[in-house]
């Protein structure tokens, strides 16, 4: 248990670096899905995708660490969010996905720094 613990302590020290590079590359991307399309548009929002992607199984596999000290990261909520975004994603609708962005993922991974933060105090 003790193990494990600090290995999600590790991963949250890891996220907690990693997690602002995140916020600022979906703040980039809103404007480009919103069609300010630059050369490499598709490769940058894939590859902020693959990142996301990341900080999804490192929060989902802290979660109770996580929500230890207040944190109140509901798994169902986070679920809808990734199950939109990626429906969004999949059909290629940057509108919507530059919306779903802004309103629900970027102020998720916003308040995530936070949870982080009070996690490792």
């Amino acid at each position: 248990m003790e193990a494990n613990r600090g290995e999600e302590l590790e991963a949250l020290e890891v996220l907690k670096d990693y997690n602002p590079k995140m916020e600022k590359a979906l703040g980039e991307i809103i404007p480009e899905l919103r069609g300010e399309k630059k050369e490499d548009t598709a490769e940058y929002v894939n590859h902020v995708f693959k990142g996301i992607n990341w900080e999804l199984q490192v929060v989902n596999g802290t979660l109770s660490l996580l929500n230890e000290k207040g944190a109140q990261i509901d798994k169902a909520s986070l679920n809808r969010i990734v199950e939109e975004i990626n429906d969004a994603y999949t059909s290629k609708n940057d509108a919507v996905l530059a919306d779903l962005v802004e309103r629900q993922l970027l102020p998720f991974v916003q308040k995530l720094q936070g949870d982080i933060v009070q996690a490792l105090a």
